[in-house]
């Protein structure tokens, strides 16, 4: 579900759409999308606004399979820094989970895996707070 080079620490992205940009090359460069496909995630979020900010501090940027996924996968990015997204109760965001899917079948089960993931508030507390890439695959890759 994730790979070691899909996950970013630090990241310097000073706006919302340079942090969905993060996420979706950290997918690019795991092999998961297309580079249009983090061109839609961008688009996504200009024209349907932060819907994927889904709990205080944390987005899940994605695009429709058709638009240029490749195999379903997370990528992580920390930013150096929060950054608002417009969104009125989670603002600001710190980390993104980009998602890549091949089908709603495996964006469902991406979900579910994130989901289950967050339903602990020790793991939750890990993806917001770890500066450690290792940590947080670990983390990720244990969770079933």
């Amino acid at each position: 579900m994730i790979v070691r080079q899909a996950i970013s620490i630090d990241n310097p992205a000073s706006n919302a759409a340079e942090a969905i940009q993060a996420a979706g090359q950290a997918l690019c460069l795991a092999g998961a999308c297309h580079p249009e496909y983090v061109q839609a995630m961008v688009a996504s979020y200009q024209e349907f606004g932060p819907y994927f900010v889904i709990a205080p501090g944390l987005a899940m940027p994605h695009a429709r399979p058709e638009q240029g996924a490749i195999k379903a996968q997370f990528s992580l990015v920390r930013l150096r820094e929060p950054v608002v997204f417009g969104h009125a109760e989670n603002d600001p965001v710190q980390v993104l989970l980009g998602l890549s899917a091949t089908s709603s079948d495996r964006h469902i089960q991406l979900i579910q895996h994130i989901v289950t993931l967050l339903a602990d508030e020790e793991n939750l507390h890990t993806l917001m707070n770890s500066r450690d890439p290792e940590q947080l695959y670990q983390l990720i890759t244990r969770v079933k």
